[in-house]
């Protein structure tokens, strides 16, 4: 026991970038040469709950809004991302068949991923035959509870370097985190799940570090649905901007 610092971070779906954020926000204000972001979790199974009971749950405005343009479905979370891809197939002519496609394609990369928490292949038939969730979402195109650890070391430039460890080190450059804007609850069941949130820090993160779309060769997103991974292409600029229907 040696009485270092300890900061617990609780933020949801964000906790574990959250903790490389604030870990990585310690060193460049120089509280810290070296910091462990570490976490792990026990889920239960089944569909995510609405929160606690004695509680408002922190969702609530959202689902508010989104109940305002869509018909209210349960389980919530799976409704929230089908009414974002129907809005995107109302907008911009996406079929459902577009969103089996990702589907695909990730439980293909889980055939060869040992850490995958399933590892089984399905072929776009499977996908789209699956029982329906939230249309156009089906079963195996929505990701279930699951349970995991992770854990990154990171160090100041100086630390780094006084211990050889540069052919090691994966430099950070650049890192954002935003919050819901007055736009996220404008009407649009996109800006509910975040899209105008994820544009803000792909902005920021260009600017930080001088890079570009155009620069990366592959991308990581966190996909609880298909329609996040197809917006968030779309909002850091990987995909280029998508066209009205009409």
């Amino acid at each position: 026991m040696t009485g270092i610092p300890i900061v617990n971070v609780n933020n949801n779906c964000s906790t574990g970038s959250t903790a490389l954020y604030l870990g990585a926000q310690a060193i460049r204000g120089g509280l810290a040469d070296c910091v462990l972001a570490l976490g792990f979790e026990k889920m239960q199974p089944g569909s995510l709950g609405g929160g606690a009971d004695d509680r408002e749950s922190p969702m609530k405005r959202h689902i508010l809004a989104l109940n305002e343009i869509d018909e209210m479905q349960f389980p919530v979370a799976p409704w929230m991302f089908g009414a974002a891809g129907r809005e995107h197939m109302k907008k911009y002519g996406t079929t459902a068949e577009h969103f089996a496609k990702i589907g695909h394609k990730n439980h293909k990369h889980s055939v060869n991923n040992p850490y995958a928490q399933f590892q089984d292949e399905y072929s776009l038939d499977d996908i789209l035959a699956a029982k329906m969730i939230s249309d156009p979402l089906t079963k195996l195109q929505c990701s279930p509870t699951s349970d995991g650890s992770a854990a990154v070391v990171l160090a100041s430039e100086d630390f780094v370097a006084k211990r050889g460890l540069a052919g090691q080190a994966v430099e950070i450059v650049g890192q954002a985190m935003t919050t819901d804007f007055a736009s996220t609850f404008d009407g649009s069941a996109a800006n509910i799940i975040g899209y105008d949130m994820n544009v803000k820090a792909a902005q920021q993160v260009y600017q930080q570090s001088g890079l570009g779309p155009e620069d990366f060769r592959s991308s990581s997103c966190m996909t609880a649905s298909r329609p996040t991974s197809c917006c968030s292409t779309r909002r850091w600029g990987c995909a280029g901007r998508a066209r009205r229907r009409g």
